[in-house]
């Protein structure tokens, strides 16, 4: 099981990231945190933005479908995600994943 980390530039296109995924059952569930301030690199200058992450569990078997779905989806610029390992979770919660996600 994994956790997706996936990085959008408004509420709005996480939201369709999120319907888009659900609805192909590549995730289970998906929490989305809006306007998150962020601080990065850009042209040797540390610029703020702001972000919208879209938080997925799912099987790790699926990974990669998400990440091409993602980049379908996603209007604004380079995909950026990632993903975290679950190690350890409820019962209840790895019978969903299982249960409501694509079969491989």
């Amino acid at each position: 099981m994994i956790l997706a980390y996936i990085i959008s530039s408004s509420k709005k296109e996480a939201e369709e990231i999120a319907i888009d995924l659900l609805e192909k059952k590549l995730v289970y569930s998906v929490n989305i945190i809006p306007e998150i301030p962020s601080m990065r690199w850009e042209k040797d200058e540390i610029i703020s933005i702001q972000r919208t992450i879209v938080l997925a569990k799912t099987k790790a078997l699926l990974y990669q479908l998400i990440e091409e779905e993602v980049k379908r989806v996603q209007t604004t610029g380079p995909a950026i995600l990632f993903s975290m390992p679950i190690t350890q979770l409820s019962q209840d919660l790895f019978d969903h994943i299982q249960e409501n996600t694509l079969k491989l």
